[in-house]
């Protein structure tokens, strides 16, 4: 995959959009080529493209093509969601999330409680759950602020510990990262949009939804629908070819590439980015004591720091109390030194 953003900027900002590759461009123009010659003939195997769509990111997350829905991105699809969710139902959320979350929770009505965002993060949850005693727990798998990676196997150990915890999880930071079998995680529901770490642009994603669990939530209207109910919500009118077929094409390509290389490639670029980051005494607590971390990072520094970089063309954003960064598989080693330089 060819990047062209790569060569004009040290761009570290893939967790607020990644850039766009050659080859997707291309197919996007073909696309939309044949839609101005074609009008609507460009439609008629729509049934093939959806399911092609749902093989492509089920085979992909190791799941059940019947568990795939298509979504315009985590928000809309949280949103979706949420509007066939049981409205008696109580929530517990994580303070300094995606700031989604706990808007359309509140915009929805529902009943939730925040926990802090602590140094001991699990352990945290666990709390929550022990006092709050919840019906749904809302996470994002890597905190968009500052990177902090969720341990997958502790929200296994969580459902053991809580069977009937429904888990929603925002998969947007996260997935495109490392391979994932939803079908073998604790996760029932797992939505994420495509423009980051899935170089797939804007205006799609999607949801994955273990239904035989998700059904036991619903309120008394979504029920009489049964499965109906998730294509209803989710899935609404016209697909747009464009924008799910960018993210059906980039899936394609991550395969052909390999997520392994992608996620090994991503471990030594953030293993060796949190040494030099440890060494400058740029990083909060929190992440220091993460056995394993993401490839996002918050480091500190104001907003003359922050300008400075953009003015040398690193690309980050302000987020929270500082600048974060963020590595994609078109970044160096090299490029990590170079932004230190600016830290002193």
């Amino acid at each position: 995959m060819n990047f062209p953003i790569s060569k004009e900027y040290i761009y570290f900002d893939s967790a607020r959009s990644s850039g766009m590759y050659q080859e997707l461009l291309k197919w996007r123009n073909n696309h939309d080529n044949l839609l101005l010659k074609k009008g609507s003939q460009l439609r008629i195997n729509h049934e093939d493209f959806v399911d092609n769509f749902r093989k492509g990111i089920a085979s992909f997350f190791h799941s059940s093509k019947a568990n795939v829905y298509m979504t315009q991105s985590f928000s809309t699809g949280f949103k979706s969601l949420l509007n066939i969710l049981d409205n008696n139902l109580n929530f517990l959320i994580i303070e300094n999330d995606y700031p989604t979350i706990e808007q359309q929770l509140k915009f929805n009505g529902f009943n939730y409680d925040v926990i802090v965002n602590a140094d001991d993060f699990e352990q945290t949850i666990l709390n929550g759950l022990e006092k709050y005693k919840p019906n749904v727990l809302v996470l994002s798998i890597v905190q968009y602020i500052n990177g902090l990676l969720v341990d997958l196997n502790f929200l296994k150990e969580i459902k053991i510990k809580y069977p009937k915890l429904l888990i929603i999880a925002d998969g947007t930071q996260f997935c495109g990262t490392k391979d994932f079998n939803f079908k073998n995680s604790s996760i029932d529901v797992l939505i994420s949009s495509g423009y980051k770490w899935l170089f797939s642009g804007y205006g799609n994603g999607f949801l994955l939804v273990k239904k035989k669990i998700v059904q036991d939530y619903l309120n008394v209207e979504s029920k009489k629908f049964a499965e109906k109910s998730f294509s209803l919500a989710f899935e609404p009118g016209n697909i747009d070819t464009l924008n799910f077929g960018s993210l059906l094409f980039s899936i394609n390509k991550i395969s052909e590439y390999g997520i392994f290389k992608i996620e090994n490639r991503l471990n030594l670029l953030s293993n060796y980015a949190k040494k030099k980051f440890i060494e400058k005494n740029l990083l909060d607590k929190q992440i220091l004591n993460r056995k394993e971390h993401s490839n996002i990072f918050n480091l500190r520094g104001g907003i003359k720091i922050f300008n400075r970089l953009i003015e040398n063309k690193i690309i980050c954003s302000i987020r929270g109390n500082g600048i974060r960064v963020s590595f994609n598989i078109y970044n160096q080693e090299k490029e990590i030194d170079y932004l230190l330089t600016f830290f002193k």
